[in-house]
Order: structure tokens, then C-alpha cells, then sequence
């Protein structure tokens, strides 16, 4: 899952940043700010994905595939960080068009839903619920950054 975070109310401080950092310093703190973020989207994201009572059950009624040892809130996969330029992305969470989830391939059925069950969407909605947080943690590595540079 990818989430576009736009930062509002921040304009003045990303353009006194923008202004006094090179791009390789650019990249370097967008990076931490992903890399601080990531667990913050796991958080919101663990407690928005249905748990069955019994972790037997967890999984059951999407194919004899399906046989788990923990609930897929309890092992939401982080990506590694991608710098890009000066832009940073962070993987959370599952994709839709992807192979392989580590055993909890049953939550894209979860989140998109399927023919027969409705979707549960709970990726998106975590990022908008996540973005308060995440604009939180860019506005202090920002100021931090303009505190120990500019001074």
C-alpha cells in the first residue's frame, strides 16, 4: 500500500526546508520520515483488520491455502524505504496484484472483497486515519532540521 501524504499547513516550513537543504539532505530526512512513519500505519492498520476469536479459524472460507499460525494484524509487512530523488516511499501493508503474503494472502479478499463477500476496506482508510500522525512526525523532522542548520 502506498499512501500520497500532501502536507497541509506546513507550506512555509517545507519552503524554508526546501530552501536550506541540499536535495541529498532532502532525501535523507523525507527518509526518516517514512522510515518513523512506517510503524504508525502498522499501528492504525493492526487494529482496523478483523481477527477471528480463534487463530484456527483465522483465514478459513478462503481455500485449504489458508492455514495461519497469527492473525494477519499481527504480521502486516513494512517494506524496505525507497528514495527516489528527493522523495521517500514506505511499503505497509498488503498490494492487491501481488504473489506471495507471507501466508496471509486472504486479507486482499478482506480489504477489496470478492464476488461473494463485500470489501472491508481497510488500507485507505488507515492512511487518511494515519496522515494527522504522519504530518506530525514531517513538521518535527523539518524543524529539527532547520534547528540544527540554520539554527
Amino acid at each position: 500500500m502506498k499512501i500520497d501524504i500532501e502536507f497541509k499547513g506546513l507550506e512555509e516550513l517545507v519552503k524554508a526546508f526546501e530552501s536550506a537543504a541540499s536535495d541529498e539532505d532532502i532525501a535523507q530526512v523525507n527518509k526518516t520520515i517514512a522510515e518513523k512513519g512506517e510503524p504508525v500505519v502498522q499501528r492504525i492498520m493492526s487494529g482496523k483488520i478483523p481477527k477471528s476469536k480463534d487463530i484456527k479459524k483465522s483465514g478459513r472460507g478462503f481455500g485449504s491455502k489458508s492455514s495461519v499460525s497469527a492473525h494477519a494484524a499481527d504480521e502486516i509487512p513494512i517494506g524496505k524505504v525507497k528514495v527516489n530523488g528527493t522523495g521517500a516511499t514506505a511499503d505497509v501493508g498488503w498490494e492487491k496484484n501481488t504473489q506471495d503474503e507471507g501466508g496471509h494472502f486472504y486479507v486482499r479478499f478482506i480489504n477489496w472483497g470478492t464476488i461473494y463477500r463485500p470489501p472491508q476496506e481497510f488500507i485507505y482508510a488507515t492512511g487518511r486515519e494515519a496522515d494527522a500522525e504522519l504530518q506530525k512526525i514531517a513538521e518535527q523532522e523539518y524543524q529539527a532540521y532547520l534547528d540544527r542548520t540554520v539554527g
